[in-house]
């Protein structure tokens, strides 16, 4: 392996990052919070307000929304997401834009100058980095997704000014447990004593609200603190004092709503911290983008659709998403699904809710130590029972299959994983 005392761009670094076992997860605090010190006390940073983002799903919407609403506010915001889906980079934003190579490469040359970066996980450098860039850059707000849990992810080393916990699912039951209680109080770890914070799951579970008031969190919870009522393609927020209507937000999906109520909930009884207007809000709602999230094109005549759906919850959304297209409703083409998850989601459960959904799948292996195996998808398909099911090497192959296949009016649904959309959303649009 290459010095990375040597290095001078960023793509040298990436590829030392990734050979460092990207797939590694190690649960815990203690290293990438004494780096993150060290960095701190040798470049003077002092993190400005700080929000942290957890839950299964509805982090990487939430993030999204607070960054365009805070934008419009005149806030210069960092934006910290993952995973990524096609550049390293696209974790890390600033201003919405990505993050330069040039100033990634600096900070990590700065980290690795510290005392302890050898010990440092995939996600622990990334989080890292993404603080050093933010500082550097003058953010004034850093908006942090959790990227797994919460009371043992790196992101927690910060003591956020305001916290939101999204929806809470069945999702990485190995590592935070097998209930929506039990990885409930493993997000909860995000919270702080007299902290302004939300909890805008739709369906609450008791173990983060015991949690916040074990410590002193005056924690505000959906149904009990405030409720969501839906008008039309317009909504407001009950319970907070400020029950103006709010339009849908530029995201595709009536679940949307509720990413949008989580993040509405929080600016207004974080007012006092973080000042945002009801017009920036409006039009942060109205300018919100966020790829991969049922993302829609055609392409030579073909109706496509990408998602990041990754779990049991998310599935549910993008065939609800897909049940409220009338043309999809209407249609009389073939609807064709290329499929690709990684070893640890609930790939049979996730195939069980789609099987009468589409005429026809095409699987295939992701690349990287965490993808599935054929003969895992294999086993998984049997919840297809009769369907039409293409198998093969890889998924590009997989896609390119289904293309050639498919003809002008199919529809062709990319899911499963970031990976998988990742992969895919960016080929060229042709008759291959």
């Amino acid at each position: 392996m290459s010095d990375p005392a040597h290095f001078t761009a960023f793509s040298q670094w990436a590829a030392w990052l990734e050979q460092r076992n990207p797939s590694h997860i190690e649960l815990g605090l203690t290293r990438v919070e004494r780096v993150w010190h060290r960095l701190q006390a040798r470049h003077g940073i002092v993190p400005p307000v700080v929000i942290t983002v957890a839950g299964t799903n509805g982090k990487g919407s939430s993030c999204a929304l607070l960054d365009a609403i805070l934008q419009a506010a005149g806030y210069r915001v960092g934006r910290y997401t993952s995973p990524h889906l096609a550049h390293f980079n696209e974790r890390i934003l600033v201003q919405g834009m990505p993050a330069e190579e040039a100033d990634l490469a600096a900070g990590m040359a700065a980290i690795h100058a510290c005392e302890g970066s050898e010990c440092l996980s995939y996600f622990e450098w990334a989080t890292v980095l993404a603080f050093w860039v933010f500082a550097q850059a003058d953010c004034g707000v850093w908006v942090l997704e959790v990227g797994m849990g919460g009371r043992l992810d790196a992101v927690n080393i910060l003591p956020a000014d305001l916290a939101l916990i999204t929806m809470i699912g069945l999702d990485h039951q190995a590592f935070l447990g097998d209930t929506r209680e039990a990885i409930g109080r493993e997000k909860a770890g995000i919270l702080r004593r007299n902290q302004i914070a939300v909890y805008a799951d739709p369906e609450p579970v008791a173990s983060v609200i015991v949690h916040a008031e074990s410590i002193g969190c005056p924690l505000k919870v959906r149904q009990r603190d405030f409720s969501v009522v839906k008008e039309g393609c317009a909504w407001r927020l009950r319970g907070l004092g400020d029950d103006r209507l709010w339009p849908q937000p530029a995201l595709f999906g009536a679940h949307q709503i509720d990413n949008a109520a989580g993040v509405v909930a929080l600016l207004q009884i974080g007012r006092a911290i973080l000042p945002v207007s009801a017009e920036a809000v409006a039009q942060g709602l109205l300018a919100v983008h966020l790829a991969g999230r049922f993302e829609r094109r055609l392409c030579a005549g073909r109706q496509m659709i990408f998602d990041v759906a990754h779990n049991e919850e998310s599935t549910r959304a993008l065939l609800d998403n897909l049940h409220t297209l009338p043309e999809w409703q209407n249609s009389n083409g073939q609807r064709r699904a290329i499929f690709s998850a990684l070893a640890d989601k609930p790939i049979e459960a996730m195939l069980r809710l789609c099987a009468d959904q589409f005429d026809a799948w095409y699987l295939a292996p992701l690349e990287g130590g965490r993808a599935a195996s054929p003969a895992q998808l294999q086993q998984a398909a049997s919840a297809l029972h009769e369907n039409d099911i293409q198998y093969e090497p890889n998924i590009v192959s997989a896609y390119n299959r289904a293309f050639i296949e498919s003809r002008a009016g199919d529809w062709l649904v990319v899911f499963g994983s970031f990976h998988t959309v990742g992969a895919l959303r960016t080929l060229p649009c042709d008759d291959r």
